[in-house]
């Protein structure tokens, strides 16, 4: 059967669709997809583990200071034949070629990649010390595991481009880029029922191809969640001003001076507590935290700030420009708590299920609180709105809805409304959308579980492609094209700070196969592209200098 003769399928957007299992076998038993030694049981849900061969290509670096693409350099890497029953082994830092022990056979509609997993470079991802992305991390750098915990990225790989790559979107409208073998720990809903029931412990690590492949089960119904991250563990911050008072004025507070409308005594009453003096001012349910800002000096008549509230907002940069600022977004648990307190005593409301609310005008406001919830392991969902007052549309207004587990009030009368049960512990994910490649990054960290938080909802996320092994596997074409047949190079990288034993036969890597939207005019084979690695044996070396050019550039 000829691959042009099946049945084109593309996925919903309209680009080429990663096969699932069921697919995999379907072409092998077509004869459009071949592997040889073939053995079902490597079949995954979205993939084919594939094996190493025994043949390798190590670099000669005492013979060249540089590679150069464009001449013929024959004994630039000498070819190793590693006996039956003995490993390879690469050093850390060290490259070295290799080969899938399968001939890899492609009909003229399909395409494959031996992939690894990243996220995009500018994925965010917070640290101990503030944010960052994924293409700024450093080995050394620290980031947080799934329990809030400060763990060590001991490994990261260089910029990896042409990747299939997925938009993944989660229920409270977070999304995070990935590429298809990027790993999720997520339950299902039988995992879930088996967890209710004591039978199971926790989620199952999947790729984002296989949650793409059932995303949806019943009647259209999320088949997949992900558990929400414990608290961060930021460092404890010198904070200038009471956690719990700068959220009460940045609530209700004037942002000329430290003059805020509160018309409930208990909020005084912790502004007191917390060492301030309050007194009313002409305006009603009007109050001033503290003094005036500034005092006279008798000696020269000119008015000096002080250690106020009034010039505390000032130095810290709020005053005439209410925001949250950083110092306090990464300092500990129990400061960021009365941080939300303080806002959510002024501004927020909890309703009779126990569902807390924080509404504001101020975008940047409630981009805080979300930040805030997100950061205590809360899943804070954001909307905008109109804000209507006595009839009147006033503009745009920003809603932040969360459930929490944790007190986010202070004030009595909220605090009775609030429900503590645990519940609401996860997001589902609702989309996984193909979309057109990116620059993407693997990193690796110190962890047994091999969990770390990506994304500004603090989503917990799995080891990269670095795995287990601290090995690097990438296949030297990038997309195998329709028609190829033969060995797949591979590029293998230690990252890891301790020599690998390479066993041929063992597990080497994942190969993706993507039906095309039409069959290739002009398959790999074919004399318009030369073809110069098709029916390859073993890792072969480069042969770009046999068809060498360059276009201009500007």
């Amino acid at each position: 059967m000829q691959c042009d003769t099946l049945v084109t399928r593309t996925g919903r957007y309209g680009v080429p669709m990663l096969l699932s299992d069921r697919d995999l076998v379907s072409e092998i038993k077509a004869g459009t997809l071949a592997l040889e030694p073939f053995e079902p049981t490597l079949v995954q849900p979205s993939s084919i583990d594939v094996r190493l061969d025994r043949l390798f290509r190590v670099f000669n670096n005492h013979l060249y200071t540089h590679i150069d693409p464009s001449i013929q350099q024959d004994d630039l890497t000498s070819a190793i034949d590693v006996a039956d029953g003995h490993p390879f082994v690469l050093h850390p830092g060290e490259f070295v070629l290799a080969s899938t022990l399968e001939v890899i056979t492609l009909g003229n509609q399909l395409a494959g990649r031996l992939e690894g997993k990243a996220l995009a470079l500018d994925t965010p991802v917070p640290t101990p010390s503030g944010w960052t992305s994924m293409g700024d991390l450093k080995v050394g750098d620290h980031v947080f595991d799934d329990r809030g915990r400060p763990v060590l990225v001991r490994s990261a790989t260089e910029v990896l481009s042409g990747r299939p790559c997925f938009r993944v979107t989660f229920s409270d409208g977070e999304s995070i880029v990935a590429d298809a073998d990027h790993r999720w720990m997520t339950t299902t809903r039988v995992e879930r029922k088996r967890i209710d029931h004591g039978t199971m412990t926790g989620g199952t690590i999947r790729t984002t191809a296989e949650i793409a492949s059932d995303l949806h089960y019943g009647d259209g119904e999320v088949e997949h969640q992900v558990a929400l991250a414990e608290p961060v563990q930021y460092p404890t911050r010198e904070l200038p001003i009471d956690p719990y008072v700068l959220g009460a004025w940045l609530g209700d507070g004037t942002s000329a001076n430290a003059e805020f409308a509160c018309a409930d005594e208990p909020i005084l009453e912790e502004i007191r507590r917390a060492g301030y003096p309050v007194r009313k001012t002409g305006a009603p349910s009007g109050y001033r935290i503290g003094g005036t800002g500034h005092t006279r000096d008798d000696s020269t008549g000119r008015f000096m700030p002080d250690d106020s509230l009034s010039s505390r907002l000032r130095r810290l940069g709020v005053l005439g420009n209410q925001h949250v600022p950083q110092l306090y977004l990464t300092a500990d648990t129990s400061q960021r708590v009365a941080l939300l307190q303080g806002m959510m005593d002024v501004d927020g409301y909890v309703d009779d299920r126990g569902r807390c609310e924080f509404v504001s005008t101020r975008e940047h406001l409630t981009d805080a609180v979300v930040e805030l919830a997100a950061s205590l392991g809360l899943r804070p969902v954001k909307r905008k709105k109109r804000a209507i007052l006595d009839g009147v549309d006033e503009g745009p207004a920003y809603q932040v809805t969360f459930t929490p587990h944790v007190p986010v009030f202070r004030l009595p009368r909220k605090l009775a409304r609030q429900k503590l049960d645990r519940f609401h512990r996860s997001r589902s994910i609702v989309a996984v959308q193909p979309m057109e490649s990116v620059p993407v990054r693997c990193i690796e960290v110190n962890d047994p579980r091999g969990m770390f938080l990506a994304g500004r909802s603090f989503i917990p996320t799995h080891n990269s492609s670095l795995g287990r092994l601290g090995l690097l596997t990438h296949s030297t074409a990038g997309f195998i094209d329709p028609g190829f047949s033969g060995h797949v190079t591979l590029e293998l990288s230690n990252v890891a700070n301790l020599p690998i034993t390479l066993w041929p036969g063992m597990k080497i890597g994942q190969l993706c196969i993507f039906r095309l939207s039409s069959p290739a005019e002009h398959p790999y084979g074919s004399a318009v592209y030369g073809s110069r690695y098709q029916g390859q044996r073993g890792p072969t070396p480069s042969r770009s200098w046999q068809s060498w050019r360059t276009w201009p550039t500007r």
